[in-house]
């Protein structure tokens, strides 16, 4: 197997679907009055205007067509909506009228309502914030300088599919589909065995010169859908995932866990795993995984103001807390890991499993859709995949592979589509399942600055309620991240951005027992359907109850939970308030980072992959990515998916001739 000498690293890509057409006269005029009374002037931070209409409009024309679509249609739904009690159309009302109509939605005893609303500003919020000015009204930095690139000798492993013009035939021992934490892992393995590997990944190879700590630049670059999938349910939860060589490795935020011991006793009682899924039998990967990785506890030089924040807060309350778990051993503190990391430090898998599988002779191809896995005789025998961007009118060139072996590593959203597109979809448990770590915060402002752009975005742990699922984890979020996380508008909301040096955040997740599934949706995107169960909301509720105390314990100002009702708890009265309330789905922030467990492994009947990792069904397809682990881990997944990828690869080596 052989490929052609890889490119320089790639551009900025274009958008990857067809595009919508420029706004109307009458979008405009509909985002100009809901931006000027979401983002008033009149404060220290300038307000909404046309330059924040204008740069929506750009960024609109990047993003999937039904989410574009979805949106216009939104839009205009809320221009009608205030006919009904104002007898004028949005657009139409004095903007004291808009900022009220907003504040309403804000409150609304409707979660749907609020959700709508959030999605209707988030986009509006980046496009306005995330540009050089406005970071330098809060006195940080927008941009990191650009750095040289290297050139070493394995990038000629690499084939840029954006670049391909013809169709290509190839043949190989084993395609591995995904590059980030499962697939890379196998890929590595596998061609340290000798084995030929054809490593497939639907993004581009973005080097460190590219990371440049700006989000609006990686959304568009490193982030499937732009950052824009959403689970459905009693609560619209954003659903991130990495689009690029690493995956989602590449934009996390390098945290590194093993798997608890009380996860797998689960595993084996439920699911009927044996002694290869035990903290035992775990062991010998994990630890290859952490020398791969080189795990350690965070640097306390880089935890920021707000390490001692919670440390003080955590010990006048007595909970137990700590430096995190990280892979990012040279770590220089510049807090943009989300962004992929400047300086190389964070060990995703870009500079640590995919450069070593590549110096072992496996080749890559970026820029690969995998259509199909290939079924011949009723074995899996290769794939079929198109090349380059997906542009209206253009025909992209065809690869076909041949392969003794297909890995599926396109991680929980995407596995079960491809799986379902190669007619290997008639497991009854396939796409469900769908467990996805649910995350909150709660923000606070001090007297003392914190200065959140100097610090790793998670460096500091309570753990305290580890145990009960209950998992404290965070230190910094970006100017440009912390402005999408408040669901406010109007001047309340301008104010507080303007406060932004004072502003400190700290999370959570929760090891979830609800499930969700995945479906195919319009254009082949991930239809995403999960709601939290009674148990999670109130696991979610004491989430957010204890980082309230923490940061009353810790001399805040104000404390914002930013939950109806509750904005606001900075007093003994208004936290037992918030206890003694019941919080429902809705009313909560929730984000998630870990979509887990749509196609499962397990002995019991309902398992889509045994223990070996090989699809029921379907000889020599095996699948080593998040949708094959049993349920939600408590903790960061990417250890315990590089470790089980590692061991499925030595059973796949066993079994080629």
């Amino acid at each position: 197997m052989n490929l052609s000498v890889a490119l320089d690293p790639p551009p900025r890509p274009a958008p990857s679907m067809p595009q919508e057409g420029p706004l109307s006269a009458l979008e405009r005029r509909i985002l100009l009055a809901l931006v000027e009374a979401t983002l008033p002037s009149g404060g220290s931070l300038e307000g909404g205007g046309p330059r924040t209409v204008a740069q929506f409009e750009r960024w609109l024309g990047g993003v999937p067509t039904a989410t574009a679509r979805g949106l216009r249609a939104a839009y205009l739904t809320l221009e009608a909506s205030t006919l009904p009690t104002r007898g004028r159309r949005f657009s139409r009302l004095s903007l004291e009228a808009r900022m009220e109509v907003l504040v309403s939605w804000e409150h609304s005893r409707l979660a749907a309502v609020r959700t709508v609303l959030r999605a209707l500003l988030t986009p509006l919020k980046q496009a306005h914030f995330d540009r050089p000015e406005m970071f330098a009204h809060v006195g940080c930095r927008y941009e990191l300088p650009r750095v040289r690139e290297e050139a070493p000798r394995w990038l000629s492993q690499v084939t840029d599919g954006r670049q391909v013009t013809e169709d290509l035939d190839l043949a190989c021992e084993v395609v591995v589909i995904g590059s980030g934490a499962g697939g890379a892992a196998v890929a590595y393995e596998l061609a340290s065995r000798g084995r030929a590997v054809l490593l497939l990944e639907d993004g581009d190879y973005h080097r460190r010169g590219s990371f440049r700590g700006v989000a609006s630049q990686a959304n568009e670059a490193m982030y499937r859908d732009q950052g824009m999938t959403f689970a459905l349910g009693n609560v619209g939860i954003p659903l991130f995932s990495g689009r690029a060589v690493g995956g989602s490795t590449v934009i996390n935020s390098g945290t590194c866990y093993r798997t608890p011991a009380r996860t797998f006793a689960q595993w084996g009682a439920r699911f009927g795993l044996g002694a290869d899924f035990t903290p035992a039998g775990l062991d010998p990967y994990y630890r290859r995984v952490e020398a791969m990785l080189q795990v350690a506890p965070a640097s306390p030089l880089h935890l920021g103001a707000i390490g001692p924040i919670i440390a003080r807060g955590a010990e006048r309350l007595g909970l137990r807390h700590g430096a995190l778990m990280r892979n990012a051993p040279d770590c220089d503190g510049q807090g943009v890991c989300c962004f992929g990391c400047p300086t190389g430090a964070k060990r995703s898998t870009d500079v640590s499993y995919v450069p070593e599988a590549l110096l072992r002779g496996a080749q890559l191809v970026t820029a690969a859709h995998v259509d199909t896995v290939d079924m011949v005789a009723g074995r899996a025998r290769g794939v079929t995949a198109r090349l380059g961007p997906r542009v209206a009118g253009r025909t992209a060139p065809r690869l076909r592979v041949e392969a003794e072996a297909v890995v599926v590593a396109g991680g929980a959203l995407m596995t079960p589509l491809l799986l379902g597109r190669s007619g290997l979809g008639k497991l009854p448990s396939l796409g469900k399942n769908l467990s996805i770590h649910p995350a909150s915060k709660v923000f606070a402002l001090f007297d003392e600055r914190v200065e959140q752009w100097n610090g790793i975005p998670q460096g500091v742990t309570i753990d305290q309620f580890a145990e009960e699922g209950l998992m404290f984890e965070g230190a910094s979020v970006p100017f440009s991240i912390a402005c999408l996380g408040v669901p406010w508008t109007g001047r309340r909301y301008m104010d507080l951005m303007a406060e932004y040096p004072h502003l400190a955040t700290f999370g959570f997740m929760i090891q979830d027992e609800s499930r969700g599934e995945v479906r195919a949706g319009p254009g082949g995107a991930p239809l995403v359907r999960y709601s939290l169960d009674e148990r999670d909301v109130r696991l979610m509720q004491r989430g957010v109850e204890t980082l309230c105390e923490v940061f009353q314990a810790a001399g805040a100002r104000r404390v914002l939970p930013l939950l109806p009702g509750h904005d606001e708890v900075t007093t003994a009265h208004q936290l037992a308030r918030l206890r003694g309330s019941r919080v429902t789905a809705g009313d909560l922030e929730v984000t998630a980072y870990h979509p887990l467990g749509t196609c499962r492994i397990g002995e019991d009947e309902g398992a889509c992959l045994g223990p070996d990792h090989q699809l029921r069904g379907a000889p020599g397809v095996y699948v080593c990515d998040g949708s094959a682990v049993p349920s939600s881990l408590g903790v960061n997944p990417q250890m315990t998916i590089m470790a089980m990828a590692l061991r499925a690869a030595e059973i796949l080596d066993s079994r080629l001739s």
